[in-house]
């Protein structure tokens, strides 16, 4: 049986899936049945290459290494880990604004200014020792 063009660009379109993938395409669109044989001679005359290589689930990069953890190419590996770190700074500053910038805090400064001032106006008014001359 002849290839068509159109099997042509399936083939190389799904190429870097392989053979099997290859077979199962073009049979769906064309509705032609080509053995994987067949598929692999005819992909070796037109240089296509039908090793199978892997394609990032994110982006859809094909060929490049995938990272072993997280499954996706480098780019969208670094894009995931920045965006984890930011997810992670936003939870921090949210934390510390709620402890630096509270009402609470505010008036435990004023209570702790008031009493180390009226502690200072007794040690001077009966020449006491402050806390650095006590041990």
């Amino acid at each position: 049986m002849a290839w068509t063009t159109k099997q042509e660009e399936i083939m190389r379109e799904r190429c870097y899936h392989g053979a099997k993938a290859v077979q199962e395409a073009i049979q769906r669109e064309c509705g032609v049945w080509h053995s994987v044989h067949a598929i692999e001679m005819h992909a070796s005359r037109i240089h296509v290459s039908l090793r199978r290589l892997s394609e990032c689930p994110e982006c859809g990069v094909v060929g490049a290494t995938l990272n072993r953890q997280t499954g996706m190419c480098p780019l969208c590996t670094a894009r995931q880990h920045v965006e984890e770190e930011r997810t992670f700074n936003a939870l921090l500053e949210a934390e510390r604004a709620a402890v630096e910038e509270c009402p609470e805090l505010e008036e435990l400064r004023r209570e702790y200014a008031a009493l180390r001032q009226r502690n200072s106006r007794l040690c001077r008014k009966y020449r006491l020792q402050g806390k650095r001359g006590r041990k």
